[in-house]
C-alpha cells in the first residue's frame, strides 16, 4: 500500500500544490528553509490540522475573511490486489459488500408499474443476481489487476468526505447505490475462493429461498475503509527531535504504534519471540551507529519495560550499559526505524524529517544505505544534504520553492535525476558542489574557482549571496570541441523546469588560443572572456612574485629580491619572449604587452630559474597565493579584473 499521487489544497504555505507523483522506495523532498518541507511531511502522514493558507492572496487586507476555510489533501492510494485478498481471507466472514439502498427497485425493469409488488421468491432471486454480479465485478478486479487505486479526499484529523467513503466500500467495483448500514457477508470458501455467505430459508410449502446473509454495520466497517485504516496505522513520521520512548507499559502489542511510543514493548517481544530477527535488528543498529554494540530490553516496576544500550562488546558488563533515555537524540529514531524494517513484511510508510539533523553525516548515509535494503516500503525524506540525495539514488525528488506567497512544487523523476547526474559528471562537478546555490558563475579552472570569489569579496566588495563559482571540467570541450553546441544546450535545459541544478548566472573564460571570430560567436551565446588572455597575466607583479617564492623556497640561502623579479620580467618584455601562439613580435607594444604573452608559462619559468629548478610553479597553489597577497596589499592591480567579474554577474540581472 502506498501513496501514488498527492495534491495539497489550502494548507499553511500551500494554496494548490499541483499533483506530486511518488513511488515505492525512496522519495526525496528538497527546498530552502520555510519552503514548505515540514508542511508537506505533515500532510503525507495524512494526519494534519485545519490550517488554511494565510497570505496576501487569501487575505488581501486586514478585514478580509478567508473564503475557503478547510484544508484538504487529495491522494491516489494504491494497494496490491494480493494484499486485498489476504485481508479478506484473514477477516472472513466478518466483512461484506454493501446492499442496495432500496431493494424494492430490483427487477422493476421487467414490470409495467413501479408500485407492483414482487413476491418474496422473485425478490430474493433478483437480489442474489444483483449481489452476485457486484461480487463478480469485485473478484474480477482482484483477478485481472495487480494494483487497485482510489482517489481519496481527506480533511483535518483524517476526516473523509462521503464520496471517498463510498469509493472505499468496494474499490469502485460496482455502482455505489447502497444502504450505508446494510452489508452482505463474503467469505473464503473451501476452494479458497471469495464467495457470498448464504442463508437458506425453508417455506411452509417446502420451497427453499436462498438469500445472501445480511448484517448491519457502519460504513467504516466496509472492506476498503478497514484496509485504509490499517494503512493509516502503518504510517510513521520521525521528526528532527528527541523521541522519549525508552520506557513503556508492556501490553503484549507487537505492532509498533505510529508515534513509536511502545518501542520498548515491541523490541521486548522481538527479543523473546524471534531471536534471529532480533540479532538482525542489533546488527543493523550497530552498522549505522558503530558505538552501539547491542540493544536489550529489561522489565521494570509496574509492568514497565526499558530499552538498554550496550556500548561494549563485553555483554557480561551490564554495569556499563545505559538507558536509552541517556543516549543522544538520534538513537531512538534509529531503533524505531530499524525495528520497522526488520519486523514488517508488509509495506510501511516511513517519513523522516532532516535525518542529518539528528545523525552525523556518516550515520545518515549508512541509514539511507540500510533503507535501500528494504525497498518494499515507501520512504519520504526531507533533506538539505546533497550526500543523502546522492546516496539514496531516489525514485523521485520533490523540489519545493516559495514563490508569490505560496509553495510551488515540481517533481523530478528517476529518468530526469539520472540525466542530471550524467550532466554533473560531464561537467566535472558533484551535487554537493552545486546544491543549494541560487546560481552559478562558470569559470576556466580550479584556480579561478578559488581566486575569483576572493577578488569579488575583497576588491569589488561584492558579497556572493548564494552565487557559487565553479570550474568546468574541460573548457576545450565546451568552447572548441565538436560537442560545444550540445554542452550549451545542456546548460540551457538546466536553467528551466524542475532541476536540482541551479541556473548559470554566466560564463567567464580565458581568451587564450581563441580566434576573434570564435570569441564573437561565443559571446553571442552568453560567454564572457577576460580582457587579458588568461588569469595569470593579471598576477605578473614582481613584488608579489618575489614574496610568494620566498615563502615557499625557504631553503634559498639568499631570498629573491624585488629587483631580481623585476629584472626578470623586464628581460622577457624586452626580448618579447613567451608570446602567445600566432602573435608576431612586431605586434607587441609597450601598452599591449600583457595581452600578448602567456602569463602561466612566464610564472613557471620564473619559479624554476630563480630557484635553481627546485621550485615548480603550480597554478592552483601559487596563483592563489599571489592573489591572496595582491588583494591584501595591492588591490588596485586587480580592480580591472574585479570590474570584469562584476559586469559578468550584472549581465544576468
Amino acid at each position: 500500500m502506498f501513496i501514488k499521487k498527492l495534491e495539497v489544497f489550502n494548507y499553511k504555505s500551500y494554496l494548490d500544490s499541483g499533483v506530486m507523483e511518488f513511488s515505492p522506495g525512496i522519495n526525496i523532498i528538497v527546498g530552502r528553509n520555510n519552503a514548505g518541507k515540514t508542511s508537506l511531511l505533515e500532510v503525507l502522514s495524512l494526519d494534519f490540522d485545519n490550517y488554511p493558507h494565510r497570505s496576501i492572496k487569501t487575505l488581501p487586507n486586514k478585514v478580509s475573511i478567508i473564503k475557503e476555510n478547510k484544508s484538504k489533501v487529495e491522494i491516489i492510494w494504491q494497494i496490491k490486489t494480493e494484499e486485498v485478498r489476504n485481508f479478506i481471507k484473514d477477516w472472513s466472514p466478518n466483512i461484506g459488500i454493501p446492499a442496495p439502498r432500496k431493494v424494492s427497485f430490483i427487477g422493476r425493469e421487467n414490470h409495467q408499474q413501479d408500485d407492483q409488488p414482487l413476491d418474496q421468491e422473485d425478490y430474493y432471486d433478483r437480489l442474489m443476481e444483483y449481489v452476485s454480479e457486484a461480487l463478480s465485478n469485485f473478484k474480477n478486479k482482484l483477478k485481472n489487476q495487480k494494483l487497485l487505486e482510489i482517489k481519496i479526499s481527506l480533511y483535518s484529523n483524517r476526516a473523509m468526505d462521503d464520496i471517498s467513503l463510498k469509493k472505499l466500500l468496494n474499490f469502485e467495483s460496482f455502482e455505489a447505490k447502497f444502504n450505508s448500514k446494510c452489508f452482505y457477508r463474503i467469505e473464503y470458501n473451501k476452494l479458497e475462493e471469495i464467495s457470498l455467505s448464504l442463508d437458506v430459508e425453508t417455506q411452509e410449502d417446502d420451497a427453499s429461498i436462498v438469500k445472501p446473509r445480511q448484517y448491519e454495520a457502519e460504513i467504516y466497517e466496509s472492506i476498503g475503509y478497514k484496509i485504509f485504516k490499517i494503512f493509516l496505522s502503518r504510517i510513521y513520521r520521525f521528526k528532527a527531535e528527541r523521541l522519549n520512548v525508552a520506557i513503556c507499559k508492556f501490553e503484549n502489542n507487537t505492532e509498533l504504534k505510529s508515534d513509536a511510543s511502545n518501542l520498548a514493548e515491541a523490541i521486548c517481544i522481538l527479543q523473546g519471540k524471534n531471536p534471529d530477527m532480533f540479532a538482525q535488528f542489533n546488527k543493523l543498529v550497530s552498522q549505522i551507529l558503530d558505538e552501539i554494540k547491542w540493544i536489550s530490553v529489561l522489565p521494570k516496576d509496574n509492568l514497565n519495560v526499558e530499552i538498554i544500550v550496550w556500548t561494549t562488546k563485553n555483554l557480561r558488563r551490564d554495569d556499563l550499559s545505559i538507558s536509552l533515555s541517556l543516549c543522544g537524540s538520534g538513537v531512538s529514531q534509529i531503533l524505531a526505524i530499524i525495528y520497522i524494517l526488520v519486523s514488517s513484511d508488509d509495506p510501511r510508510t516511513i517519513i523522516i524529517d532532516e535525518p542529518q539533523s539528528f545523525l552525523h553525516p556518516g550515520a545518515a548515509k549508512k541509514l539511507i544505505e540500510t533503507l535501500k535494503q528494504f525497498p518494499q516500503h515507501q520512504y519520504f525524506i526531507a533533506t538539505h544534504s546533497p550526500d543523502i540525495i546522492t546516496t539514496a539514488n531516489p525514485s523521485n525528488i520533490v523540489k519545493l520553492q516559495y514563490q508569490d506567497s505560496e509553495t510551488k512544487t515540481s517533481v523530478i523523476n528517476t529518468k530526469e535525476i539520472e540525466s542530471q547526474n550524467k550532466i554533473l559528471a560531464e561537467l566535472g562537478v558533484k551535487l554537493s558542489d552545486v546544491f543549494g546555490a541560487d546560481s552559478i558563475l562558470w569559470v576556466e579552472g580550479q584556480t579561478e574557482e578559488k581566486c575569483f570569489p576572493m577578488i569579488l569579496e575583497k576588491v569589488a566588495k561584492r558579497r556572493l549571496m548564494g552565487i557559487k563559482i565553479l570550474s568546468v571540467n574541460s573548457t576545450d570541450a565546451l568552447l572548441d570541441g565538436k560537442r560545444s553546441d550540445l554542452v550549451f544546450d545542456i546548460y540551457k535545459k538546466l536553467t528551466t523546469g524542475a532541476s536540482l541544478f541551479p541556473p548559470a548566472v554566466g560564463f567567464i573564460f580565458d581568451r587564450e588560443s581563441k580566434t576573434e571570430t570564435k570569441i564573437q560567436e561565443l559571446e553571442k551565446r552568453g560567454v564572457t572572456f577576460l580582457r587579458l588572455p588568461m588569469y595569470e597575466n593579471y598576477l605578473l607583479d614582481p613584488e608579489a612574485i618575489s614574496i610568494t617564492i620566498n615563502e615557499e623556497a625557504k631553503w634559498l640561502e639568499t631570498p629573491i629580491s624585488l629587483t631580481q623579479a623585476q629584472e626578470y620580467l623586464d628581460k622577457i618584455k624586452e626580448e618579447k619572449s613567451y608570446l602567445l601562439q600566432g602573435v608576431k613580435r612586431e605586434e607587441v607594444l609597450e601598452n599591449n604587452w600583457l595581452s600578448k604573452i602567456h602569463g602561466a608559462n612566464i610564472l613557471e619559468s620564473m619559479f624554476q630559474e630563480l630557484c635553481d629548478n627546485k621550485l615548480e610553479f603550480r597554478k592552483t597553489k601559487h596563483s592563489y597565493k599571489l592573489t591572496e597577497w595582491l588583494v591584501e596589499n595591492k588591490p588596485d592591480l586587480l580592480s580591472e579584473l574585479a570590474e570584469e567579474l562584476e559586469n559578468t554577474l550584472h549581465k544576468s540581472h
